[in-house]
């Protein structure tokens, strides 16, 4: 935890200005008591370039850079303060506390170890407290907490600094302690920001280390209970609000999260104030998978923090996927390789999303080459293995395509397994392995006998093996299902199309009757379907019936204008 103090009693201690800089820093002034920094910083930089060395004006100066975190400036402007006056309690104060936040705890320990012996009161111990602990020096906190409660034992202050003190203590907090120490200084100033804001991380604390989940429930409500008396009693406190957001993130409450945060960025815009609440607010968009508001969000903390630029791009890359942006998603997946995150350390998902991506923006060399690593490492994603399985059959790659097939089948048992089975009956097929095909195609059926238009498959490669008895079989089972009152579609047209395989195969017989007949069975199931029509009058020009052969390749160009066949039989007959 990071104490966000106040230093209000300089705002209002300092009561002049050089005259050109009076109505600045005066502006200055108001809007940091109530809390606009952002307002505050716009009037302070006229009335510093105007007093650059009044001691009133580098005090609010640095309280006003050290509240928007900009921490380079109010160490600066806190060390030209000093340099100025080192003798003002508050003015040694508003440095030393930049300095804490700036990394440099204990150059301000020793600021103020000597303000606290020259000019003892209860908020330089306080301040010296949150020092020494940045600092690590328990030992020396413990000291001046200790002594403070003694000396000032009616003071808020002392107390909050003693549940400062066992906050941080080390090897382990005791956030009982802490407790009872900021409620204790709530006691005394129920108004105290400072304890509040305490109370609501010890309970967070409190909270995530419990294995009771009704009393971690409990504490986590607590939390939330005292972070609405801080944001009551101190609307504009930045800090707060991101300390909100972040335990509201971390607690996966993500909505909450991001209305915390929001306020947070109003009250800290990019390029104030801590960047990793970018990195929170856009993952908790991410995870309400409200993308585009995402992305904004974690671009902003990786141009700000560099060790987020590779997670960052991935998040956006996923982003970018979901919600079916594939070019920026290879963009991001890319960026994300670019600044040292190797595909070896992506989630399984994330190189199974680049590979998808690849395939929908045409770059199907580079598809393949993610795809085959993903599949190696996470074999169980279903849906990507069939996609995937399916792009190397269209590809032509059938050994690996079969490969990645039987992969499927081994981690996947679903809807989609017979389906399977026929597409590697198919890559056998094209691979002129007719038996291997053969029994891909029967595996497929043994799971879906009702499949039309796998068992027309099949009968035709047992026509291609030879065996047409089989064959005519199949076809014969196809037409069945087809002419039942319930077919579906899909039926009729399997029906449809094993009477045509039939028909091809019985014009070789001269098995002119039958031709006629069974297309006259397929023309009830799909009236005048030009294919059906030609097949009729073929078996009856093969019977020598040449009226009826006319008049049937007469209603075949009637449907079928350009039906070749047709024109060239009816010249042939002489219609």
């Amino acid at each position: 935890m990071t104490f966000m103090f106040r230093t209000v009693s300089i705002l209002l201690l300092l009561a002049s200005t050089v005259a050109y800089g009076q109505s600045n820093h005066d502006k200055a002034k108001e809007a940091a008591e109530v809390g606009d920094y952002l307002q505050a910083v716009e009037f302070i930089r006229p009335a510093l370039l105007s007093s650059p060395n009044n001691a009133e004006v580098l005090a609010t100066a640095t309280e006003i850079y050290s509240e928007l975190e900009l921490l380079d400036s109010a160490k600066m402007y806190g060390q030209r303060l000093y340099d100025v006056d080192d003798d003002t309690p508050d003015f040694v104060r508003v440095y030393a506390l930049a300095l804490t936040r700036g990394g440099e705890a204990n150059k301000a320990s020793r600021i103020l170890r000597q303000l606290n012996k020259d000019e003892p009161e209860v908020q330089t111990a306080l301040y010296l407290v949150n020092a020494l602990l940045e600092a690590d020096s328990l030992q020396a906190a413990e000291l001046v907490a200790t002594r403070a409660k003694k000396d000032y034992d009616d003071s808020p202050d002392a107390y909050l600094s003693i549940g400062l003190l066992y906050f941080k203590y080390k090897p382990q907090p005791v956030y009982e302690l802490a407790v009872q120490n900021f409620n204790k200084a709530i006691e005394l100033d129920e108004k105290m920001v400072l304890a509040h804001f305490g109370l609501a991380e010890c309970y967070w604390k409190m909270a995530n280390r419990e294995s009771d989940d009704e009393l971690a429930n409990e504490l986590f409500k607590r939390s939330l209970v005292e972070w609405n008396q801080v944001g009551a009693l101190d609307p504009r406190n930045a800090r707060a609000w991101f300390e909100q957001g972040k335990i509201l993130y971390l607690a996966k409450q993500y909505k909450k999260a991001v209305g915390a945060l929001i306020r947070y960025r109003e009250l800290r815009p990019v390029g104030t104030g801590n960047p990793i609440a970018s990195w929170y607010l856009g993952k908790s968009f991410f995870e309400l998978q409200q993308c585009d508001s995402a992305k904004i969000h974690l671009n902003i903390a990786a141009d700000y923090i560099d060790s987020l630029k590779s997670e960052s791009s991935l998040m956006v890359a996923r982003c970018s996927f979901l919600s079916k942006d594939f070019e920026n998603a290879v963009i991001g997946y890319q960026a994300a390789v670019a600044s040292g995150n190797a595909s070896a350390q992506w989630e399984n998902k994330d190189v199974w999303y680049y590979g998808a991506a690849l395939v929908l923006t045409g770059d199907t060399v580079r598809a393949i080459a993610a795809m085959t690593e993903a599949a190696e490492r996470d074999p169980t994603q279903c849906s990507f293995m069939f996609r995937f399985g399916l792009l190397l059959q269209k590809k032509s790659m059938t050994a690996m395509s079969n490969r990645i097939f039987r992969t499927r089948l081994d981690n996947c048992q679903d809807s989609l397994d017979s389906r399977i089975h026929f597409f590697i009956g198919n890559n056998f097929y094209a691979d002129s392995l007719v038996d291997s095909a053969i029994a891909r195609y029967e595996m497929s059926l043994a799971i879906d006998s009702s499949d039309g238009y796998v068992q027309t498959r099949l009968a035709e490669t047992y026509a291609i093996a030879g065996n047409e008895s089989r064959a005519r079989a199949l076809y014969g089972e196809v037409i069945a299902n087809g002419e039942n009152a319930d077919a579906s579609d899909a039926d009729k047209n399997a029906a449809v199309s094993a009477i045509l395989k039939l028909c091809s195969l019985d014009i070789g017989s001269k098995s002119w009757s039958d031709i006629i007949e069974r297309c006259s069975r397929g023309l009830k199931i799909q009236p005048d379907y030009p294919y059906l029509l030609l097949y009729t009058a073929i078996g009856y020009q093969g019977q020598g019936n040449s009226q009826q052969a006319c008049s049937w390749y007469k209603k075949v160009l009637k449907v079928d204008p350009g039906n070749g066949p047709a024109k060239q039989n009816l010249d042939a007959l002489g219609c």
